[in-house]
């Protein structure tokens, strides 16, 4: 009977520490390399508002009371100070810990400078070069769904800014995938987007159709990692069909230091 207690014993803490060692959102820039889910060295943590401050960094050792001294603004009721890293800053809610400000002191913006081909804003993308003063059923620009006017459409409401994090599709990229689509399209392509890249689900399916012509298309979420640097990023398949033919594209979406999807690559 011992023997078979020690075998169980020792199955489960094989288990145990398989488990341990799991990495749902890997941090890779090739298939197969791996790392720990929130190493996202170096300098820290790279959240960026909309995100949750996942429950380990909104312990007691992460407090920032001395907000002051480090030329933080004061957290409005229900909300806390949590650092972490090279002198990172997330204000975000105690109970939730749905982060409303970040303040990053780490070189993020030149990190992703090195990492990427630059820092995109709406002025980058093309329906908002092409289809701003044309119809939008999907409310995209309304909406504040294309990065960049994140804080405008958002005004003073510092909570409804938190939740939005935009979608820039633009430069060559862009064109491929939309070039057979005309601005009302678009529209809707671009929520299906904004919904699949914030919806934080590998493997779900976001349908758009445009009733005044019956064009049709998809996005399919790929699987969420963190790249070298520690920007979050996702991989995409999006599908359209018009005039009932099918047309394929794939690309790559990471989060900018703003909080806004960028397609770039």
């Amino acid at each position: 009977m011992k023997p078979v207690i020690a075998s169980v014993i020792a199955l489960a803490l094989v288990a145990s520490a398989s488990a341990a060692t799991a990495q749902p959102y890997p941090d890779r820039d090739q298939p197969g390399e791996r790392r720990e889910a929130h190493d996202y060295r170096p300098g820290g943590p790279r959240w960026s508002r909309g995100d949750r401050l996942p429950l380990q960094f909104r312990q007691s050792q992460h407090y920032t009371r001395d907000w002051r001294q480090h030329g933080l603004r004061q957290p409005p009721r229900g909300y806390r100070w949590f650092s972490y890293g090279d002198n990172n800053y997330f204000l975000a809610a105690i109970a939730t810990g749905l982060i409303l400000e970040t303040v990053y002191r780490d070189e993020r913006d030149q990190r992703w400078d090195q990492r990427y081909a630059q820092r995109y804003t709406y002025n980058d993308d093309l329906y908002y070069r092409e289809c701003r003063n044309k119809a939008d059923p999907a409310g995209v620009l309304l909406g504040a769904i294309i990065g960049g006017l994140i804080g405008n459409a958002a005004g003073g409401d510092r909570d409804r800014a938190a939740t939005i994090a935009g979608v820039i599709i633009g430069g060559a990229v862009g064109a491929k995938l939309t070039g057979s689509l005309d601005c009302a399209d678009r529209s809707y392509a671009y929520r299906s987007y904004y919904d699949g890249f914030n919806s934080g689900r590998p493997g779900s399916r976001y349908s758009w159709r445009n009733p005044a012509n019956n064009h049709r298309g998809d996005v399919v979420v790929g699987n969420y990692y963190n790249d070298r640097s520690g920007f979050r990023c996702t991989t995409f398949t999006q599908t359209i069909y018009i005039q009932g033919r099918p047309q394929v594209a794939t690309g790559r979406a990471c989060r900018q230091p703003d909080g806004s999807w960028a397609v770039v690559d």
